[in-house]
């Protein structure tokens, strides 16, 4: 999972490049005028006078839109085209051919172009064309960032784990799944111990580094069809689909064996010297049947393995006894 500022990084990627122009031409006097006409009508626009050029600028700074002509000594128009799409995928490339040459431009367009324009220019033409490219380019810029927000707006800023708002829609389309596939279904809900005892002694800033190392110790402990989430505080919940009772069991000790031996800053003012978790179980469909009723048995198994000592896993046995285990 990509954290929120590699998310944000993105973000201002696709507002700074998207719209960006590059001309390719080897006549000085055809990429000025293209460029002329494109910056009259408020483009950003940037020139290189063959493939190479082009290659190097598009790596030192992307490109929303790249006008290539066809013929050119050395690389040719093909070729750019071809290693543009290398390079970034999603770059539109609209290149330059005669009238004589439009099996050359069909042959372009083959190779991912968007579209072409002909010489003699119509300063129409390149008007049209680059502004259909540049719709384009505008319409993937805000599907890219609605994305993007999207994904934002599910993470938790410190721990980057999912946040409580995801994890209220996920667990119920999750447990519908498994009710449509009759298969089992587990929630498990941890709680660091004794945590405000170190965060009192060694201040908010070593606290927020203890979650965020303990988060990592969680998705490194899960499989990746798994979810973990900061479920609030110094709570965090684990959805584990496909997973049945004795399985569930085995990845919550995962679980509080990794966070005990995880080393941390000062702690003694823990009660064990170490930061441990207590956990509660809860599957589906032997304890509940239900997304509130798996929540709440998770949860009330969480609370006796506090009230039995901490550092340990609870859950339902059979016939709906207490179990405890470390």
């Amino acid at each position: 999972m990509e954290d929120r500022e590699a998310l944000r990084r993105k973000l201002d990627e696709i507002r700074e490049n998207e719209l960006n122009i590059l001309v390719v031409d080897d006549e000085e006097i055809m990429r000025d005028m293209v460029k002329d006409v494109l910056a009259a009508a408020g483009y950003r626009v940037w020139t290189a006078s063959n493939g190479e050029e082009a290659i190097t600028k598009l790596k030192e700074g992307a490109f929303g839109i790249v006008i290539t002509d066809i013929r050119m000594p050395g690389m040719d128009g093909v070729e750019v085209t071809r290693k543009l799409k290398r390079i970034d995928s999603e770059i539109c490339v609209i290149v330059i051919t005669g009238y004589a040459s439009i099996d050359s431009a069909i042959a372009v367009l083959k190779e991912g172009a968007y579209d072409y324009i002909t010489k003699p220019f119509n300063i129409d033409e390149i008007r049209i064309v680059v502004g259909r490219a540049a719709e384009r380019q505008m319409m993937m810029k805000e599907a890219k960032e609605k994305e993007l927000y999207q994904r934002l707006s599910i993470i938790d800023g410190l721990t980057q784990l999912y946040n409580r708002r995801f994890f209220d829609e996920l667990i119920e389309k999750e447990l519908a799944q498994a009710q449509r596939d009759a298969k089992p279904f587990s929630f498990l809900m941890l709680d660091i111990d004794h945590f405000k005892n170190f965060n009192d002694t060694n201040g908010h800033q070593a606290g927020d580094w203890a979650l965020k190392r303990i988060s990592q110790v969680l998705t490194g402990s899960v499989r990746l069809s798994d979810f973990v989430f900061r479920y609030g505080g110094e709570e965090f919940g684990v959805v584990l689909p496909s997973t049945d009772k004795v399985s569930s069991l085995t990845v919550a000790r995962r679980l509080r064996l990794g966070v005990s031996a995880s080393k941390f800053l000062d702690k003694k003012a823990l009660p064990t010297c170490h930061l441990t978790a207590s956990i509660g179980v809860a599957s589906y469909p032997e304890d509940a049947e239900d997304v509130k009723a798996l929540i709440a048995k998770a949860d009330e198994q969480l609370y006796a393995a506090k009230q039995l000592g901490r550092d340990r896993i609870c859950f339902l046995g059979i016939e709906g006894t207490r179990t405890e285990v470390k």
